[in-house]
């Protein structure tokens, strides 16, 4: 099974106790796909968009606030099927402390092989405490759609998606921060223009 048919099967079949006949996937052209279950009424017509990831201009990383003794930067928003909000730990002694620490408990939790023991949370998790407001100058309401933390080479990264992606109509987009300890920090980017936002083909 391909991974884009494993897709296409948990969309269609999420809410089915039992897994899915054999099935078939056909390429028909410009995006479509004829996806084939065997069901004698009826198969389905999926249609696959590329949508382009376009990065907000962010000059350098920025602060956003503080969680044990660790700064945490944002180093990345960009417009695809959602609002992508990414931070990252700021670079020096705190940071690397911070990863040996994990490292090593990591490394014991490995070797107890205990099933029943959960692993160390990664230390992007400590991040999650300074999830954004968003925001933009029309007054668009956002919500948080998904999150992640840390990860094999990426410890330190917390990713956030927040939907809808900003209307045309949209000129700047505004993200908040609430630090535990600290200033609020209140961040203004430029969105690009309608041309710039749409996909190919739409």
């Amino acid at each position: 099974m391909t991974d884009l048919e494993g897709v296409i099967r948990s969309l269609l079949f999420r809410h089915q106790p039992e897994p899915p006949p054999a099935s078939s996937v056909e390429r028909l052209g410009d995006g479509a796909l004829h996806v084939d279950y065997h069901d004698p009424d009826h198969v389905y017509l999926v249609t696959v968009s590329q949508v382009p990831r376009i990065r907000l201009p962010l000059q350098r990383p920025l602060a956003v606030g503080e969680v044990g003794g660790v700064r945490a930067q944002l180093v990345q928003v960009a417009l695809a099927n959602h609002i992508e909000v990414t931070l990252d730990a700021e670079q020096g002694p705190s940071r690397q402390a911070g990863l040996s620490d994990f490292l090593d408990r990591y490394e014991n939790w490995g070797q107890r092989a205990d099933p029943e023991s959960p692993p160390p949370q990664w230390p992007a998790e400590a991040f999650t405490r300074l999830i954004p407001g968003v925001s933009d100058d029309i007054d668009t309401p956002y919500r948080l759609a998904s999150g992640q933390a840390g990860g094999s080479g990426t410890e330190w990264e917390v990713h956030w998606s927040f939907l809808p992606t900003p209307p045309v109509e949209a000129r700047l987009l505004t993200l908040r921060f609430s630090p535990p300890s600290g200033t609020p920090v209140k961040i203004d980017l430029p969105l690009p223009p309608a041309s710039a936002q749409s996909a190919p083909g739409t």
